[in-house]
């Protein structure tokens, strides 16, 4: 079962800890497991940058990661892996019902529409052996009905023997736990978040 973790993460380096960590679990290798390297090395690399389009330029502006860059840097910098954008229209649309800003909704649809240039369009599901580095907006409020859209955030998900484990890097103590349900995500963070899959996740695995 997977089992390799690290300490919290620091800003919004989350998508670099589970970039980090999946590789850690599908190469079996300890050298990568610092807190320092997925912040200080590799997440710069994987951030939006400001491109003159105005909704990237805001996502650059906040810090997001981009996962185009978590597909391009995941390839050049382990040959043993291979990484590949997702995208699942059905779930981005259950996704927006929890967006209340039509603004917002429009914005984050956008989104989605621009990375299905890049990506595979089909049903998501969790397959045994691969790792997905998946993007979930971030809600205030542990139950996802009643809470209210504060950004986006990375969780790393997999299936090992017939079960879905989750790890959310920005929990006090960041650990592996099993779930029904891996697209809608509550009570976390002591309760007072959860998160809901956008349809958009890249996807590790062994070459």
């Amino acid at each position: 079962m997977p089992s390799k973790t690290l300490p919290e993460q620091t800003g919004n380096s989350c998508a670099a800890h589970c970039t980090v960590i999946a590789v850690a679990e599908l190469l079996d290798v300890e050298y990568l497991m610092s807190k320092d390297y997925a912040e200080s090395t590799l997440w710069p690399s994987l951030k939006f940058k400001a491109e003159g389009n105005l909704l990237i330029d805001s996502l650059a502006k906040a810090e997001n990661s981009d996962p185009r860059r978590i597909v391009s840097e995941a390839d050049t910098r382990w040959n043993a892996i291979k990484a590949s954008l997702r995208c699942d229209a059905t779930q981005k649309a259950a996704a927006l019902k929890y967006v209340k800003s039509t603004d917002m909704q429009m914005g984050l649809g956008a989104l989605f529409n621009m990375l299905t240039g890049f990506g595979t369009v089909g049903t998501i599901t969790i397959e045994p052996g691969i790792y997905y580095n998946a993007s979930y907006l971030m809600l205030k409020g542990g139950t996802a009905t009643a809470a209210v859209y504060e950004g986006m955030h990375n969780i790393l998900v997999t299936n090992h023997a017939g079960q879905i484990y989750y790890y959310n890097p920005n929990e006090s103590k960041p650990t592996w736990s099993v779930t029904p349900d891996w697209t809608i995500l509550e009570k976390q963070n002591k309760s007072s978040y959860s998160y809901v899959f956008t349809g958009v996740c890249v996807e590790m695995k062994k070459k």
